[in-house]
């Protein structure tokens, strides 16, 4: 359109609906999408270690996990919390799924080798002990004569 003077006015934009100041499409978005991609790979991976520890690297799954997870924390710190497109929203929503999911495969995996190395405890005490010297004694006190 064509103002007073006869030059080219702009038209100003309208506002969206939606009070994101993002576009979908940048760079940020697709580096959260990428992110959520390789934790998800992390999780799967610490899956099957769990389920074959024979040759598992916890702590390198570890290691990965956190740094994964403090990336994605800094870039949503960048998009200042929004997240303007569903695809992202979904994907960050199953990978909040998933977590919870892994975090309690990996506490009933805690549960079960605490459970077996207190078995295994017990059961060294119980085959080298005589009850003299044992730590039995500290838990329930000395046997009468």
């Amino acid at each position: 359109m064509f103002g007073a003077r006869g030059y080219e006015q702009k038209e100003t934009p309208t506002p969206v609906a939606n009070d994101s100041v993002l576009p979908a499409d940048t760079p940020l978005m697709d580096a959260i999408l990428q992110l959520a991609d390789w934790i998800s790979e992390v999780l799967e991976e610490e899956k099957a270690q769990i389920a074959q520890p024979e040759r598992a690297d916890f702590n390198a799954l570890v290691a990965r996990k956190s740094h994964l997870a403090l990336e994605l924390s800094k870039l949503m710190r960048v998009a200042e919390g929004q997240v303007p497109t569903e695809r992202v929203r979904v994907k960050l929503r199953q990978l909040a799924v998933d977590l919870a999911a892994n975090e309690r495969l990996l506490r009933r995996h805690m549960d079960a080798v605490y459970e077996i190395s207190s078995l295994i405890g017990d059961a060294i005490e119980q085959s080298t002990a005589d009850g003299t010297y044992s730590s039995e004694i500290g838990r329930r006190g000395p046997k009468p004569w």
